[in-house]
């Protein structure tokens, strides 16, 4: 009694581990012939049943077919929209030359100072900005480097978070 009761056990362990593989994509297509088959059988252990109704809806959908003419009927209604007429397009030379005349007026527009007669530059005073204090520029100094110092964490680790993505998709071309 109890060895059944094991391989039962053993058994539903071993559907829980098939159903995490087939959802990473890892199954063969035996390994899915046979979670078909369980989910299919309704004898399901309660922490599986939820993937239950995808099974029976896979089977179900595995059943509908279309009919013997519908290829047929399908180009048969396409065919005379293929002898719609098109309008007469541009030659791409001509587009090519019209873009490259919109990309220079723009940059005309954009690039012209304006120039009224007076000058616009105005020199700062960066004297009222320094800092003469030893000790505050030490501390503004900490703080800028323990900003840089976060800021290059959060690079690394970004870094590193894509160096693993690319590891799991590479995995895939070898």
């Amino acid at each position: 009694m109890q060895n059944s009761q094991f391989s039962i056990f053993n058994y539903q362990l071993n559907m829980k581990a098939l159903i995490e593989k087939y959802f990473e994509g890892e199954t063969t297509l035996e390994e899915e012939a046979r979670l078909r088959s369980y989910f299919n059988s309704g004898q399901v252990d309660e922490a599986l049943k939820e993937y239950q109704p995808m099974f029976r809806f896979f089977a179900s959908e595995r059943k509908i077919s279309v009919s013997g003419g519908f290829d047929e009927a399908l180009l048969q209604k396409l065919e005379p929209q293929a002898n719609v007429v098109k309008m007469r397009t541009w030659p791409r030379h001509l587009l090519r030359i019209a873009a490259v005349g919109a990309v220079l007026v723009a940059a005309l527009v954009f690039l012209q100072k304006p120039n009224n007669g007076q000058s616009q530059q105005v020199a700062v005073d960066w004297s009222k900005y320094e800092i003469t204090d030893e000790q505050v520029a030490y501390d503004e100094t900490v703080k800028a480097l323990r900003l840089l110092s976060s800021k290059l964490k959060k690079g690394s680790k970004k870094a590193a978070d894509e160096v693993e993505k690319m590891e799991k998709v590479g995995k895939y071309f070898n």
